[in-house]
C-alpha cells in the first residue's frame, strides 16, 4: 500500500486484489479512505462486496440551454423556479448590470481573481484553480467569456466561461462573488445570463463545471444539491473530455477531514436501473456512456437508524439508487 496526502485528506493506494483482501477497520486510525485507481471491470462485483465504491474520479454537470429562459425554468421545481426568479428580481431591483466580455482580457481576468482568490482562500480545502491557470486560459483568450455582475460600479460577481464549438456547450468553469451577493442569490442570475449567451451562439448544452465524485473535501455537499436543483445532470468527466483520469473504487473509512456528511457519486449495480427493460449490464461489464446508471451514498458518521430523513435532500431525478453508509 502506497500512502499519500493530498490537500490534508490521507489515502491508501492499493490494487484491486489488496482492496478485497484488507482489514481496513484497522486502518481507520491512519487513513482517512482507500483508494483503487483503474480498477479492472472484472474486480467491480467483488469490490463492492468489499465495501468499496466503484465510480467515475470526476463527474461534469451538464443541461440543455432549452430554447427560452421560460422553458428551461419550467424543467425545475417550483422552489428552485421561485429561487431562480427571485435572483433576477434582486439583480433587477439594485440596478445590478450583467456585463458580457467576450473574449477575455487581462484586466477582467484579474479582476475575477481579486474577488475568487479571498473567497477560496476562506475554503478549508480549497485550491485556486483559477489562478493557477491564469497563463493557459489567457493563452486561449477567444475561446472564454465572462459574465460579470456590477452593483454602483463595483464587481459583485463573475463567471468565467469556456466556449467549447466542438460540443456546442458552454462550460461555467469558476463562479465567484462577494459573501452578500451569493445570499441574494445573484449567482442564479448571472447562469440564466450564462445560459442567454450559449443560446446566442447557438450552443445546445451548459456546462456547471467538473467536481470530484465524492463531496465533502474540495467540494462540499451543498454544491451537489445546488446543481442537481438548478436542473443539471451529472456525466463521468471523461466523456466530456474535461477529465481523462479513469476510474476508482473508494472506501472512506472516517470523515474527520471530511464534511459530515459526505457524498459519494458512483456507478449504479444493473439491478438499480429504473425498470427491466432499461436494465444496463453492470458497469464494470459494459462501455460507460452517458446513459450509464449512477447512484449516491450519503457518508455519515451519526445514526442510521432513520435514514429517510438523511435522504431528502439529495433525491435527484438522474439517480438510479440513493443510500446511507455508516462511517465508523
Amino acid at each position: 500500500m502506497k500512502i499519500e496526502t493530498v490537500n490534508g485528506l490521507t489515502i491508501g493506494l492499493v490494487d484491486a486484489d489488496e482492496a478485497e483482501r484488507g482489514d481496513w477497520e484497522r486502518h481507520r486510525a491512519e487513513l482517512d479512505l482507500v483508494r483503487v485507481v483503474g480498477p479492472p471491470p472484472e474486480s467491480w462485483p467483488r469490490l463492492r462486496a468489499a465495501g468499496f465504491a466503484v465510480h467515475p474520479a470526476w463527474i461534469t454537470w451538464m443541461a440543455s440551454v432549452a430554447a427560452s429562459e421560460e422553458e428551461f425554468l419550467s424543467r425545475l421545481s417550483v422552489q428552485e423556479r421561485r429561487n431562480v426568479r427571485l435572483g433576477l428580481r434582486y439583480a433587477a431591483g439594485r440596478d445590478v448590470r450583467m456585463d458580457v466580455a467576450d473574449p477575455v482580457d487581462d484586466l477582467v481576468f484579474d479582476d475575477f481573481l481579486k474577488l475568487y482568490e479571498p473567497h477560496i482562500g476562506g475554503m478549508r480545502h480549497g485550491v485556486p484553480y483559477a489562478s493557477m491557470e491564469r497563463e493557459e486560459i489567457l493563452g486561449m483568450r477567444e475561446d472564454y467569456f465572462a459574465v460579470q455582475a456590477f452593483e454602483d460600479g463595483a464587481l459583485v460577481g463573475c463567471c468565467m466561461c469556456r466556449k467549447r464549438a466542438d460540443a456546442s456547450t458552454v462550460v461555467i468553469r469558476f463562479v465567484t462573488t462577494t459573501q452578500d451577493s451569493r445570499q441574494h442569490r445573484i449567482v442564479r442570475a448571472m447562469y440564466m445570463r450564462v445560459f442567454a449567451k450559449a443560446r446566442e451562439m447557438g450552443y445546445r448544452s451548459v456546462s456547471l463545471g467538473t467536481d470530484p465524485a465524492l463531496y465533502g473535501h474540495i467540494a462540499k455537499p451543498g454544491l451537489f444539491r445546488f446543481k442537481s436543483r438548478l436542473g443539471f445532470t451529472p456525466i463521468p468527466a471523461r466523456l466530456f473530455g474535461t477529465m481523462d483520469d479513469p476510474d476508482e473504487a473508494t472506501r472512506v473509512l472516517r470523515l474527520d477531514t471530511l464534511t459530515e456528511p459526505s457524498l459519494l457519486i458512483s456507478y449504479a449495480p444493473a439491478l438499480e436501473a429504473p425498470a427491466p427493460e432499461a436494465l444496463a449490464p453492470d458497469a464494470g461489464n459494459a462501455e460507460i456512456t452517458f446513459d450509464t446508471p449512477l447512484r449516491l451514498d450519503v457518508l455519515t458518521g451519526e445514526d442510521a437508524d432513520h435514514p429517510e430523513a438523511d435522504l431528502g435532500p439529495y433525491r435527484a431525478p438522474f439517480l438510479a439508487g440513493l443510500g446511507v453508509v455508516r462511517i465508523g
